[in-house]
């Protein structure tokens, strides 16, 4: 059996559709962020974005919204509901337009890049194997760690290493390191290396008397550690031929300058033919040499009869050169 609707009835019924389409408006329009349990956040500061699930008209606005600093790489900040509602309303929000569903809190961890003290010491020592002027199967690198490995914001990485001023790559050294994150230095480390590098030298192969002609039967070669070697020494026997013992030379004695002396082909007092060159006319005479010399050193003598001292440059064949 039909009823007849009433005015009221009719009215009513108005109402309720009205209300149904205002709640559905309403729920079309709401910003819905759900918050997750944990995060992994790059930084340096933490989105909501990075944190939460957000959805409705003014996501993208609400995403991009910052919260807070990250923490330091690798550590953890917790971040609670509450204040993510405190930020959304201080950023112009209307707490009407946003719900915030899902986790209480959100644990937010920074994520980063650890480099152990052992990665930080193989590519010092790639660096060091690679500036040297040594040959790598020549030399030995030792380096002293550094105390604590580094832990670093994730993001393109490089280590530059820089040696300090003046230092060769032989003996010890400090070499400073920067950790390079996106084009900015995160942080810097110091390490300590001691570079040996081995190189021939010439040592003697038997006992020489002082004053003795060395001969190449004399001379031997060895790796010597060159760090460790005086100014002065030789790295090939063929020099040293020729040359006269200073002193008693004991066996595997490394030569040096100390040890050796040239020759001398004038000694003091001795009469020396003297040539002197004016253009294409070459005069000889003879005189008295001042001073001991060897072949290119430069003697001063005197004229045998006027008494005149002159220098000259001694010759191999002992004969005083005056230009």
């Amino acid at each position: 059996m039909n009823r007849e609707r009433t005015p009221h009835s009719l009215l009513y019924g108005f109402i309720a559709a009205a209300v149904l389409v205002f709640a559905a408006g309403n729920a079309a329009a709401l910003n819905v962020v759900t918050l997750r349990e944990e995060a992994f956040v790059k930084g340096p500061q933490v989105a909501l974005g990075d944190v939460a699930g957000v959805e409705g008209a003014e996501a993208e606005a609400m995403a991009g919204l910052e919260l807070l600093p990250a923490a330091a790489p690798g550590s953890v900040k917790r971040i609670h509901a509450s204040m993510v509602r405190s930020r959304l309303v201080s950023a112009g929000f209307s707490p009407e337009d946003f719900e915030i569903a899902g986790a209480e809190s959100v644990t937010a961890t920074t994520l980063a890049i650890e480099l152990t003290r052992e990665m930080l010491v193989d590519d010092l020592r790639r660096f060091v194997e690679n500036e040297m002027p040594w040959d790598a199967a020549d030399a030995t690198v030792d380096i002293d760690p550094p105390l604590n490995g580094l832990t670093l914001p994730e993001g393109d990485l490089t280590l530059e290493w820089k040696p300090a001023a003046m230092y060769q790559y032989l003996g010890k050294g400090t070499i400073r390191g920067e950790a390079v994150v996106d084009g900015q230095v995160r942080e810097v480390v110091y390490c300590q290396v001691n570079v040996q590098a081995y190189g021939d030298v010439v040592v003697a192969s038997s006992d020489i008397p002082r004053g003795a002609i060395l001969s190449r039967g004399d001379l031997s070669v060895a790796k010597r550690p060159l760090s460790t070697m005086r100014n002065g020494y030789y790295g090939d026997p063929e020099e040293l031929v020729g040359m006269v013992a200073r002193s008693t030379i004991f066996p595997d004695t490394v030569l040096t300058s100390r040890h050796v002396m040239p020759r001398r082909i004038v000694k003091r007092n001795q009469v020396v033919t003297v040539e002197v060159r004016a253009g294409a006319l070459m005069v000889r005479d003879r005189a008295l040499a001042m001073g001991n010399a060897a072949a290119g050193d430069i003697i001063m003598c005197r004229r045998m009869n006027s008494k005149e001292e002159f220098q000259g440059v001694v010759r191999e064949d002992g004969i005083v050169e005056v230009h």
